[in-house]
């Protein structure tokens, strides 16, 4: 019970501070708070967890943030190779035509879906699926990236979901399989999940446009 109470406290201290940057600063001071947000985040949830004795978060936190920089290469791939993902210039520095603080904004979301699911594969992969559709959700009001080009609701792309349900699922097993190894294997394990994700992301994009529009009605 301390290690909910003390994540909670955590994240509502953290989700505070997120709404004081969001509400007092605009672009282009915007995006260099959004990135002191994230460095913070990545920062305190691992001295936190090792303070406190949460261990837990610190495997989760050593496996998820490499996981998270691998991450800006799907979103590089979305939005220069393919179009159909944008990032609005908030301001901060860029890792080609991604914003530099989504490499440390995936732990976020990852942390809760790995440390709430545990050991069950299948709840990884509907909680991925619950709190990733709510940030597709939060994105666009918030001006952080927008679909393009793509059928969705409410800024939500569809071709999306699966993939990020299926994100979940590959994290929450890779980290099971690599919980405790060598930093070489789990940075392996990473590189490996966020693969998995290009090409279900890829694929479900292809299959959202090219097959269903020629499937018989």
């Amino acid at each position: 019970m301390r290690a909910w109470r003390d994540a909670a406290l955590f994240h509502l201290l953290f989700g505070a501070a997120a709404a004081g940057v969001f509400y007092l600063l605009r672009p282009p001071q915007l995006g260099w708070g959004i990135l002191g947000l994230v460095g913070l985040y990545n920062l305190l949830l691992p001295l936190i967890g090792s303070r406190a004795g949460h261990h837990e978060w610190l495997d989760l936190w050593i496996f998820l943030l490499p996981l998270s920089l691998l991450q800006v290469l799907p979103d590089w791939v979305l939005t220069q190779q393919l179009g159909i993902l944008g990032f609005p210039d908030l301001g901060g520095p860029r890792l080609g035509p991604v914003p530099a603080y989504m490499a440390g904004m995936w732990v976020i979301p990852l942390f809760w879906v790995l440390w709430l699911s545990e050991p069950s594969l299948l709840a990884a992969a509907l909680l991925s699926l619950l709190l990733f559709g709510v940030a597709e959700w939060a994105a666009r009001p918030l001006h952080l990236w927008q679909p393009l080009h793509v059928a969705q609701t409410c800024g939500v792309a569809y071709y999306v979901l699966p993939a990020e349900m299926l994100l979940g699922w590959a994290a929450a097993y890779a980290f099971r399989e690599v919980r405790g190894r060598n930093p070489v294997v789990r940075l392996w394990a990473a590189a490996c999940v966020s693969t998995f994700y290009t090409g279900a992301l890829v694929l479900a994009y292809f299959l959202s446009t090219h097959v269903a529009l020629r499937l018989p009605h």
